[in-house]
């Protein structure tokens, strides 16, 4: 038997090849899984840990979403294990990005509310806007982020957050919805902590 590391090495390999563009370096973990690599780019010193999906969609169950999407990864950039991306339209994510484990990002949805009649798995893609990550961003533990988002350079989201509004650069933002930290909240968190 091969060891596991020489096993992700070929299958990095081999999946490389089926990306619009990749850089040099690289490693993926065990259960890497890719769909639609054709759309999807990636920068140099790109890692991704355990169970990471990417997905760029045209077709979803047989229907054109009527969109060429475009994943585009920057340069060392970090996906920690269980991270999961879905692409129908539009997600740019720049240079020097961490992401914790099992960090989601979407911009597309299965199907509107009107469709209760329908299993989610059998609606139409609906494809939102799109969602665009800066540089140096630090997206911590089972984050989600919805269509239609900005997160500025440099900015942080605390664990377990769920981003449905902009977060500009430079910010913190944390909670269910996010929310932007301000150093007003951090000093009165401090004081009724003591």
């Amino acid at each position: 038997m091969f060891p596991a590391k020489v096993l992700n090495h070929l299958h990095w390999l081999i999946v490389r090849r089926s990306l619009k563009t990749v850089g040099a370096g690289g490693c993926i973990g065990f259960g890497f899984d890719i769909r639609g690599g054709r759309y999807i780019e990636i920068g140099n010193a790109f890692y991704a840990g355990k169970n990471v999906v990417l997905e760029a969609w045209d077709i979803y169950r047989g229907m054109e979403t009527g969109y060429t999407p475009v994943l585009r990864i920057g340069s060392n950039v970090m996906l920690s294990s269980y991270c999961h991306i879905s692409c129908a339209n539009r997600i740019l994510i720049g240079d020097g990005v961490l992401f914790g484990p099992n960090v989601f990002i979407c911009d597309n949805m299965h199907g509107n509310r009107e469709d209760t009649e329908i299993p989610p798995v059998e609606r139409s893609l609906e494809v939102g806007g799109a969602v665009r990550i800066g540089d140096n961003v630090w997206i911590g533990r089972n984050v989600c982020i919805m269509p239609g988002v900005s997160i500025g350079n440099g900015a942080v989201i605390g664990a377990n957050a769920v981003v449905t509004h902009d977060v500009p650069a430079g910010s913190v933002a944390a909670g269910v919805p996010a929310r932007v930290w301000s150093e007003k909240d951090k000093i009165k968190n401090i004081n009724t902590e003591i």
